[in-house]
């Protein structure tokens, strides 16, 4: 959906068979940036598909405003805060990948983990990285305090062939007919294992593991992942971003 050069991206979000609440977003920061967003509100129906299409519209505006993640997710919690029904939170993971200065800057709102498979691990090592960080959106006397000096923001040095993975609890809770979840560290070997094949490979490789592990069990969550996978830095000839 988007192409920086340097940078590889590859997303799916593969919806259950009622509306649910997953969402992606790309922002375009310019300057060989890039803001990448995984979320997932909790609920289904039109009340989660009304507050993803509010969610874009927060995040593409305030992407353009704040460079740092865990500033424009507390922006993003004190605006939600205020619109979200009581019974409603949403949980996400925002970064920036900055091609100029070689980082991935991250924050984690209660979310999944971020996966960080390193292209020099030998053999391939994934890493999870867990920041700290409540869900977005609570209505609770003080919360917007306790969210704030909560919500951790780290940075890392990202190398060519480094590659990191996003994603929703629809992957790892995805659950077979004896009551079995797919879980954290089958997903993890599955990209150890196959981590270096191209994105767009990889992602149809995790689909199709999942999908064979679940068999004709029924799913109610949706399944996203985004790829995005460090490339060679780029050329003075290459542009700063372009769209397909």
């Amino acid at each position: 959906p988007v192409l920086l050069p340097g940078l590889n991206v590859c997303a799916v979000c593969r919806p259950a068979r009622e509306v649910g609440g997953d969402y992606y977003e790309f922002v375009h920061l310019g300057d060989g940036r890039l803001g990448v967003l995984v979320a997932d509100v909790s609920g289904k129906g039109t009340s989660a598909a009304f507050y993803m299409a509010e969610l874009k519209g927060i995040i593409l505006s305030l992407g353009q405003i704040y460079q740092s993640p865990k500033r424009l997710l507390m922006e993003a919690n004190r605006i939600l805060a205020t619109s979200l029904d009581a019974r409603t939170f949403i949980t996400m993971i925002y970064l920036v990948v900055d091609l100029e200065a070689r980082t991935v800057t991250y924050v984690r709102a209660g979310h999944t983990p971020l996966i960080y498979l390193p292209a020099n691990g030998q053999p391939p090592q994934t890493q999870i990285l867990i920041p700290d960080g409540l869900v977005v959106g609570l209505q609770l006397d003080g919360i917007e305090e306790l969210f704030e000096e909560l919500l951790e923001e780290r940075t890392l040095p990202i190398a060519a062939g480094d590659l990191f993975v996003l994603f929703t609890d629809g992957i790892t809770e995805a659950m077979n007919e004896e009551f079995d979840l797919f879980g954290e560290e089958r997903f993890r070997r599955l990209l150890e294992e196959h981590g270096h094949l191209p994105s767009e490979d990889l992602r149809e490789r995790i689909l199709g593991d999942v999908e064979a592990f679940v068999g004709d069990a029924d799913q109610h969550d949706d399944m996203t992942i985004v790829l995005l996978r460090i490339d060679d830095p780029p050329s003075a000839s290459d542009s700063d971003a372009t769209q397909p």
